[in-house]
This record gives C-alpha cells, structure tokens and sequence, in this order.
C-alpha cells in the first residue's frame, strides 16, 4: 500500500478536514505521517486525545510556548524576521519561512519520511511539501480550505504580496488541487487558468442524533454559533442586536476561545440592550468530535459571515456542515457563498441581508411564531446531512484524486 504525509502549519484538532483525509487513508490501510506544529493553546488537549488513538502517525515541529519554548520561540523570531525581509528579498527560503513557523523544520521531516504523496493543508504548508516531494520524487497535492490571497482588503498589504508571491510560486507545480467551496475554486481558476480545482466541502461523518423538538412557543429560542476563536468583525454584535428586536426570548450560545476584552465588549452590548443575564453564554472549545452532541441541544444555528474580505465572501465554513449534521436550523448571511448554497438547499433555513438588522429580527422571529416549522426544518437537515452532506459521501471524491494520482 502506498505511503502518504500530511503537512500543516496548525494542529490536528484545529484542521479537521485534514483529519479526516488522513484517518480514511489509515483506515484503507495507507501508512500515513502528519507533520503539524503548535497554534493554539486551547487544542492541546484534545490533541492528545485525538492522537493518541494513532500512536506514530502525527509528528510535531517547531516547540511550544511551554514545554518546548526555546524552539518554539527561536522559530518566532525567524518568521518575524522573514517576514521583515521579504520586503526586500524573495531569496534564501525568506518567503517560504515568513509564510510557515515551522517551514524548515517540517521540511527536515518530510524529506526523511520515504512517502509517495505529500499533502498540503493551507498555504503555509505547501512550500515544505512542494520542496520534499522534488526531493523524494513524489508527488503533491494541495488543499485550499481558504483563498489565502482573498484574505485582504488590499492588494498593497505586504501579507498579500506575500500569499501571493506563494500561490504564484508553487501552485504551477501541484499534481492535484482541491477547493473548500465552489467560488474557492472559481475564484483561483479564474486567478491561475492552469488550476483544475476540485470542490471537496467541509462535511463531517454521518451521526446518530435524536432530533428532539427543542423549540415550543414561550420557550427561549436558543441560537448557536461557534469558531475557534470568538472575535470581532464576525457579524456576533448584529445577532445580538437582532435578539433585542426580536418578538420573543432568544438565547446565543458561542463556542470557542475568547478573550476577557472581547468577552466584556459582548455582555456589555447585551446589558445596553437590556437583554437577560441568561440570553448569552460562552462555553469552552471542545474537541471535533465533541461538537456535534454539544450542538444538537440547541435550535438553530447561525452563520454570520461578514463578506470581508474576498475569502470571507466565497467561503463555505464548516458551521454550516456541522449545523445540518446535528440537525439544526439555519440562519446565515447573504455572502456569495451561502447564498448558492441555500439556492442549491432551500429548505435548509434561511438567509438575511449583511448589515440589515430588520432582515436578521425577521428570520428570528420566522421561528419564534413558527415551531412547527422549525422543527420540520431541522429534521430534514438532519436527513440531508445523513443521505448527502457528509463525509462517507465527499471521500469518494478525495479517494478517487489520490488513487489517480498515484497509480
């Protein structure tokens, strides 16, 4: 059986789509190999847990700020340091460890690991794999889970000419490309007519949830959004604004990393609006796999991209695949993504207009007066996500790119 290694500048827990590429790999019997490194302190954790169920399989690089902070901070400061000098040299590696922490060390890796395949999952990871494969004669795939250089709302951003200075370096030599939406892939074929990407969407495995109606009339309509992390400029303040319009009692539940600063910014709106102390909760990050019975009590969830920048726009977040898996309703802005989406599933909840709060009241308020519907809504999402939108589905597709690959 064939050999394949992953490449990531994040951690298991925070890639998912990676996860599950390279355990349905393991599972067919492929020796597979995950070179990652440390990005978020509330992952390690469920890290451990994940890993420890493949003894061997993941290898990190490039320390940590606590058990390994020498190497960790030595590759910091090379990064910063790249990118200082990027401005004014694409010589010596400089673009290649400005856009990666750890790109010289998941280089030394892969290129000991006799493998046939090498996988990049996002930008950062694609020079190392890039560099590896010519040594050992592999092959490479990459996988745009973002359109890296759609992530700024300038093109004279110095972290722009630098995304971009990678895209155009490397992206000519993949032997295949895969896409987490459908305008990902439009847009970059657009930017690079050489590319043929593949759309592979961020579902997750089928589940066994009970889809119980949660939701009845004079209850708290109970809203959820969750990311990794819970920040600014995610359209959060306009939910909550919407709650205070809105003709009944409404809950917002966030799931994910949030500091005391934002946190504070939040509750103090709610109380400006004279929301209830229990209308909005945060709650903890949980491992992938978790998130999915932890969503399944709530109503309905909410998708609230900004449409700011480019990638913003054409993305299509796994909230949205995770929201249908667990059986939940759907709210989401009108982005250019999640509009062809709900054109392509209408029955899967509703959109409203960015920046509109009437239009936002008004889909909340849709499901206070209509439970039923509600309810009706969230077991046919259940369905979708157990007949169409999952993960047994959309691997065929991954399974058939590598399998052609490498034969």
């Amino acid at each position: 059986m064939k050999n394949v290694t992953f490449i990531t500048t994040g951690q298991p827990t925070t890639n998912p789509r990676l996860v599950k590429e390279a355990e349905t790999l393991h599972r067919l019997g492929y020796s597979v190999k995950v070179i990652c490194c440390f990005y978020q302190q509330w992952a390690q954790k469920p890290d451990e847990t994940l890993t420890s169920k493949y003894p061997g399989m993941y290898i990190y690089c490039g320390g940590d700020p606590v058990i390994q902070k020498p190497a960790y901070l030595k590759t910091r400061i090379r990064q910063k340091l790249s990118t200082f000098l990027f401005k004014y040299s694409q010589k010596f590696g400089i673009p290649e460890n400005a856009i990666s922490r750890t790109h010289a060390e998941a280089l030394a890796i892969a290129k000991k690991i006799k493998t046939d395949l090498y996988i990049a999952h996002n930008l950062g990871a694609l020079p190392a794999a890039m560099l590896a494969a010519q040594h050992n004669g592999a092959k490479i795939g990459y996988d745009a889970e973002d359109m890296h250089s759609g992530q700024f709302t300038s093109t004279h951003d110095e972290s722009y000419r630098l995304n971009k200075y990678i895209e155009e370096k490397y992206f000519n030599r993949v032997d295949y490309f895969t896409a987490a939406s459908p305008l990902i892939a439009l847009y970059y074929k657009q930017g690079y007519s050489y590319l043929n990407p593949v759309v592979i969407n961020n579902v997750f495995p089928k589940t066994t949830l009970k889809i119980g109606q949660n939701y009845k009339a004079n209850e708290p309509l109970k809203l959820f959004w969750f990311s990794q992390t819970i920040g600014p400029d995610r359209g959060l303040e306009d939910v909550i604004k919407a709650m205070a319009a809105a003709a009944g009692k409404v809950q917002l539940h966030l799931l994910g990393s949030c500091n005391e600063t934002h946190k504070a910014a939040l509750l103090n709106l709610a109380r400006t609006l004279k929301l209830s102390t229990d209308q909005l909760w945060f709650h903890e990050p949980v491992a992938a796999d978790e998130i999915f019975n932890f969503a399944n009590q709530f109503d309905i969830g909410v998708a609230t991209e900004t449409g700011i920048p480019l990638n913003r726009d054409i993305c299509l977040t796994n909230k949205i695949f995770t929201y249908i898996q667990c059986g939940l309703a759907m709210i989401a802005s009108d982005t250019q993504a999640q509009t062809l989406f709900v054109e392509q599933y209408p029955t899967a909840g509703k959109l409203y207009q960015k920046s509109n709060l009437q239009s936002l009241t008004d889909c909340i308020n849709f499901y206070l007066q209509n439970p039923d519907v509600l309810y009706q809504t969230r077991l046919e999402n259940y369905r979708l996500g157990q007949t169409e939108l999952n993960w047994e589905t959309e691997s065929h597709v991954f399974l058939e790119l590598v399998q052609n690959v490498l034969n």
